[in-house]
């Protein structure tokens, strides 16, 4: 490690490793990226959590004890206000490794409301006795997260609108970790802005073929951790794209950082959405999770040419499973017509089982599309 750097860690979420990465090393710190997550490391997770927490939780805690096995003892993670458990995650979790003999701090980054500046001062204090950033520095720093994050949105944009077409299996999946790898080896604004292209230009090298069977267009949305992350979700976004869907994401942490920024005004109608329809259920205010948002994107999809609605969240996740109550009765009284499914993961869930649900969800939507299209 330099000498007067901090060295740090931060949970594993995705394919958001690239912008983390940049943020923390610009910001002057070490930096020590957790592998993907995996079974074996959930494994090690369950070992030193309360049963009843909700999966996120596991899978970072593991992220963290490999990180401090490394070396590792300053670790960064992210806290949020309301009802959601996710406020706890940080005070729990350093409690526990310290009960276990660790030598760490964690470090909460605020997030309820980015235009406080705090996660300035949060910034400052990963440089360790190193002097200050500047205010031009500090802009520079963050400009870079943000055009990192978009591009890993378009990434993952173009990831879901591929893969359903690819000639060769894994194509889609290749191209999107080689995408990873520029984003993260880029480190000016120039270099980043002339990504876009090239970002395209390898989803177009992708091999494409024509289908026989009809193509499905599939939101997939839900608590934000399950829905970015291929391993909390067991690849669904995969596999459906697989199965003849193209994916896309209600969801990306791009478009969540906007949020907390207050400039994001398409969730700023998501929420109004919801509230409109509040005499049969809409939710009126923030109650954790993303739930307040899939309400609206489930109304807003519902007026388009959407034929199904994916909603991911970890089993026990009482926001999610709100929406998730709300989402059903819509659907089952008429007032919607895009068929949902739901998806609770915890680490019981099994794939055979997953795969079993998702092929009858998909066939049952190409009946109702094909009956749909012959004016049935």
């Amino acid at each position: 490690m330099s000498v007067g750097k901090r060295l740090v860690a931060f949970p594993h979420m995705g394919n958001n490793w690239p912008a983390f990465k940049s943020l923390f090393e610009n910001a002057g710190a070490e930096v020590y990226v957790p592998g993907k997550n995996n079974a074996r490391g959930l494994e090690r997770g369950l070992k030193f959590s309360p049963e009843w927490v909700c999966l996120p939780f596991k899978i970072t805690i593991a992220n963290f004890i490999e990180a401090l096995e490394k070396g590792v003892k300053t670790i960064v993670m992210a806290s949020d206000c309301g009802p959601c458990r996710f406020g706890f995650y940080h005070a729990v979790q350093e409690k526990i490794l310290k009960d276990l003999g660790y030598d760490v701090e964690i470090k909460c980054l605020p997030q309820a409301d980015l235009l406080t500046f705090e996660w300035a001062d949060f910034l400052q204090s990963i440089r360790g006795v190193r002097p200050p950033i500047s205010r031009v520095k500090m802009f520079w720093i963050v400009r870079i997260f943000l055009m990192k994050l978009q591009l890993i949105q378009l990434v993952e944009k173009l990831e879901g609108e591929t893969r359903c077409y690819e000639v060769r299996r894994g194509d889609t999946t290749r191209a999107l970790e080689r995408c990873l790898t520029i984003i993260s080896e880029a480190e000016t604004h120039q270099q980043l802005r002339r990504l876009k292209y090239l970002i395209k230009e390898e989803f177009e090298k992708v091999g494409k073929a024509g289908r026989k069977k009809t193509i499905l267009k599939v939101i997939l949305t839900g608590e934000i951790f399950v829905a970015l992350d291929s391993f909390a979700n067991q690849d669904v976004k995969k596999k459906l794209g697989e199965l003849g869907c193209e994916v896309h994401m209600g969801i990306s942490l791009y478009d969540w950082v906007k949020h907390k920024l207050h400039v994001n005004f398409h969730r700023k109608y998501l929420e109004y959405l919801s509230k409109s329809h509040g005499d049969i259920g809409g939710l009126q205010m923030d109650i954790g999770g993303e739930a307040f948002w899939v309400l609206g994107q489930y109304v807003d999809f519902s007026h388009g040419e959407v034929d199904g609605f994916v909603h991911v969240y970890p089993f026990t996740c009482m926001p999610e499973i709100t929406a998730k109550s709300i989402i059903t009765k819509w659907y089952n009284d008429g007032i919607f017509d895009v068929p949902p499914l739901f998806l609770g993961f915890d680490e019981h869930a099994g794939e055979a089982g997953l795969v079993t649900r998702l092929e009858a969800y998909t066939d049952l939507l190409r009946t109702k599309k094909n009956k749909t299209a012959n004016g049935d």
